[in-house]
């Protein structure tokens, strides 16, 4: 029987070791980019729907022009003015 016919030496094992750490490295920083970048897009979506409903919202806050309410508060056919019969 030979021994050490089937067995692989220190510098080969540690060859293999040190391939497979490059390769899950460089794994681990393409997930995080792509981690970081997905976070980046939502944050970019949420945002611009905050803006169009903010906007949505603040053109209904605004106050009436001073000819408009005036005009309400003198016509006959508003209901909180016209006599009730």
């Amino acid at each position: 029987m030979q021994t050490g016919q089937g067995q692989f030496s220190l510098l080969e094992r540690f060859v293999v070791v040190a391939i497979i750490l490059l390769v899950s490295a460089m794994l681990i920083q393409n997930v995080l980019h792509s981690v970081k970048v997905s976070e980046e897009r939502s944050l970019n979506n949420a945002a611009a729907e905050f803006a169009t409903v903010k906007s949505m919202f603040a053109d209904q806050r605004q106050p009436a022009p001073a000819s408009v309410v005036s005009a309400n508060a003198t016509d006959p056919a508003n209901v909180h003015t016209a006599p009730i019969r």
